[in-house]
C-alpha cells in the first residue's frame, strides 16, 4: 500500500503511517508534471494547500482511494472531480483552530502597533517613533466574519483585550453569540461599526470577495482589515485602492488570492499591509494535530475500510451514532449484493424501508451502502460509498427511502424493493445483537441466513424429492452444504431455497441443477 505525502506535514503523520507497513513516499518538491505522471502509483495521499488536485491529475489517479488534507481549507482539491471517481476525500477541521486565532490576534497586535514596520526601520537604523504610533485595541470595535471555531477563539480573546466583539454569521444561532458574550449583526453593521475587521468564513460562492470595492467603501475610516481565513475572501485589488485612498489605514494578511505570491503583488508596494505566508496553522502543535490526525483517518479508509470522521464528499456521522448504525451499513451492503447476485440486470427503481430504531437514525449511510453493494458486482466501475448515489442516479435508477418507527416483529427492519424489467423483488433484513446480521425475508418467503461466503438460491415448484436430488448433485460435485433454508407459499406451491456452500463449484453446474424437475431458477453468487 502506497501513501504519497506532496505537502509538508509533521515527522508524527509520516510515523503514524509507517507504524502500518505503508510505503510512504514524501516529496514536497514535485513539479505539475511529476505530480501528473506519478500520481497513479498511489492509493492514498496526505497534502495541504500547495498539491494542485484538479480534474486533470485526478484522471491520472487509477488507484487513489483516499485524499487527506491536513488542515481545513481544501480550495485546492476538486471534490466533485474526486467523488466521480469514488476517491474519499477528508480534511482535519479543528486541529489547528487555536493556532489560527493566535494568528489572527498577533496579526491585529501587529496592524495596530505597526510592529513589522518599526522592525524594518530599525534594521536601517532609522528611529522614528511618531512615525509608527499606533493604536490600543482597548475599547475598539472588532467585527468578526464568520463565528465558527476560529471566529469563536478569537472573540474570546479579543474580549480579553477589553474590545466590543460583533460578528456576522448567518449559519450561527443566537445562543451561541449570547454564550461568546458577542452581538450577533448583519455584515452591513458590521462595515459601518468596526474598527478592526476579522475574517474567518470557509471559501464559497456567498465569501468569495466577501470584501470589495462596495464594502470597503461603507467601511469608517481609519479601518483596519485581518484575513487568516481564505485568501479569495478579499479583493485584493479594492483593498490596495482603499488603502491608497486612505479609508484603510492597516491591513494584515496570512492569506493571498494566488499562493505562493510574485513580485507582482501589488499589496507588496504598500507599507500599511503585513503579509505572512499562509502561517495560520503552521506552529508545532498544529502541525502535528492536523498529521496525526490526516494519517489516522487516511488508514481507516486504506486499512480498515471505515468512513473518516471528518469527510467532505461523504455523509457526515457522529462517533456515537456511527457506532448504532454500522452494522447497518454493513446489512444495506449485503441485501444490494445479495440482490445482484440473486436476479441483477438492469434496475429501474430502488425502495428502501427502514422501520423500527433504525428508522430514527440518520440512515443515508446505509442507503449509499445497499447502492454499493448493489451496483458493484454489475458495473465495471469504482463504486463506493463516495460515488454509489451519484451513480445510480446518473444511470437513471429512482431511488425511493421511506420510514416508520414501528416494526412488527424485528427491533430494526430494512427491506429492500427493487424494480427490474417491470417485475419487483423484496429482500428484508436485521440486525441482532448489535452484529449478527441477518437476511429475513425474499419474496415473501420467510428465512433465517448469514449472508455470508457462497450462497446458491432455486426458485423452484414445492415437490418431493427437489431437496435430496440437489443434495446428491452437489455431493457429486464435490460442494459441501454448510445451511440450508426453505420457504414457500403454500403446501405444492411456489417454493425458494437458499444454501450456504463451502465453494461455487464449476460453471455447469448451474444447467446440471436446472436439469433437476421442478426446477425453476438458480442463481450461484458468494458475497
Amino acid at each position: 500500500m502506497k501513501v504519497l505525502v506532496s505537502d509538508r506535514i509533521s515527522q508524527a503523520g509520516i510515523d503514524t503511517l509507517e507504524e502500518k507497513g505503508v510505503d510512504v513516499t514524501y516529496n514536497t518538491e514535485l513539479s505539475y508534471q511529476e505530480l501528473l505522471d506519478q500520481i497513479g502509483d498511489y492509493d492514498g495521499i496526505i497534502l495541504r494547500s500547495m498539491t494542485p488536485l484538479n480534474e486533470e491529475v485526478l484522471e491520472q489517479a487509477t488507484k487513489l482511494k483516499v485524499i487527506a488534507r491536513a488542515g481545513s481549507g481544501y480550495d485546492n482539491i476538486d471534490v466533485d472531480a474526486a467523488s466521480k471517481q469514488g476517491i474519499i476525500v477528508l480534511n482535519t477541521p479543528g486541529q489547528n483552530t487555536i493556532s489560527a486565532a493566535e494568528q489572527t490576534m498577533a496579526l491585529m497586535l501587529a496592524v495596530a502597533r505597526n510592529v513589522p514596520q518599526a522592525h524594518n526601520a530599525l534594521q536601517d537604523l532609522v528611529w522614528d517613533r511618531n512615525k509608527y504610533m499606533g493604536v490600543e485595541l482597548n475599547n475598539k470595535t472588532l467585527g468578526i466574519i464568520g463565528l465558527g471555531r476560529v471566529g469563536g477563539n478569537v472573540a474570546k480573546r479579543a474580549k480579553s483585550f477589553n474590545m466590543e466583539v460583533i460578528a456576522n454569521d448567518p449559519y450561527i444561532p443566537a445562543k451561541r453569540g449570547r454564550k461568546l458574550g458577542v452581538e450577533l449583526v448583519d455584515l452591513e453593521e458590521i462595515l459601518e461599526r468596526s474598527d478592526f475587521i476579522s475574517l474567518h468564513t470557509p471559501l464559497t460562492e456567498e465569501t468569495e470577495h466577501i470584501l470589495s470595492t462596495e464594502e470597503f467603501s461603507k467601511m469608517k475610516d481609519g479601518v483596519r482589515v485581518i484575513n487568516v481565513a481564505r485568501g479569495k475572501n478579499v479583493d485584493h485589488v479594492a483593498l490596495y485602492k482603499a488603502i491608497k485612498a486612505g479609508k484603510v489605514v492597516g491591513a494584515a494578511l496570512d492569506v493571498h488570492e494566488e499562493e505562493p505570491i510574485n513580485e507582482d503583488y501589488s499589496l507588496l508596494d504598500l507599507e500599511e499591509v503585513i503579509l505572512a505566508p499562509h502561517l495560520g496553522g503552521t506552529t508545532v502543535e498544529a502541525m502535528d494535530n492536523v498529521s496525526i490526525d490526516a494519517a489516522r483517518q487516511l488508514l481507516n479508509v486504506l486499512l480498515d475500510e471505515q468512513l473518516p470522521r471528518t469527510p467532505l464528499n461523504v455523509p457526515i456521522i457522529k462517533p456515537a451514532e456511527m457506532n448504532l448504525i454500522k452494522p447497518y451499513i454493513k446489512l444495506g451492503e449485503k441485501l444490494g449484493g445479495f440482490y445482484s447476485g440473486w436476479i441483477g440486470g438492469r434496475i429501474e427503481q430502488v425502495e428502501v424501508i427502514y422501520q423500527g430504531d433504525i428508522a430514527k437514525q440518520d440512515v443515508e449511510p446505509v442507503t449509499t451502502s445497499l447502492l454499493k453493494g448493489l451496483l458493484k458486482p454489475i458495473l465495471d466501475e469504482n463504486i463506493n460509498l463516495v460515488n454509489a448515489s451519484l451513480v445510480a442516479r446518473e444511470r437513471g435508477i429512482e431511488i425511493i427511502e421511506t420510514k416508520s418507527e414501528t416494526s412488527d416483529k424485528y427491533s430494526s427492519l430494512i427491506t429492500v424493493k427493487i424494480k427490474n424489467n417491470g417485475s419487483t423483488k423484496t429482500i428484508s433484513g436485521t440486525v441482532f445483537d448489535e452484529q449478527d446480521i441477518r437476511i429475513v425475508n425474499i419474496d415473501n418467503y420467510g428465512i433465517d441466513l448469514i449472508p455470508e461466503g457462497s450462497l446458491l438460491i432455486t426458485d423452484h415448484q414445492d415437490q418431493p424429492g427437489i431437496v435430496g436430488e440437489l443434495g446428491t448433485l452437489l455431493g457429486e460435485n464435490g460442494i459441501n452444504i454448510a445451511s440450508m433454508q426453505l420457504g414457500r407459499n403454500r403446501a405444492g406451491g411456489d417454493a425458494v431455497m437458499v444454501l450456504n456452500i463451502d465453494q461455487e463449484g464449476e460453471e455447469k453446474l448451474q444447467e446440471k441443477i436446472l436439469e433437476i424437475d421442478g426446477m425453476l431458477d438458480v442463481s450461484i453468487f458468494t458475497l
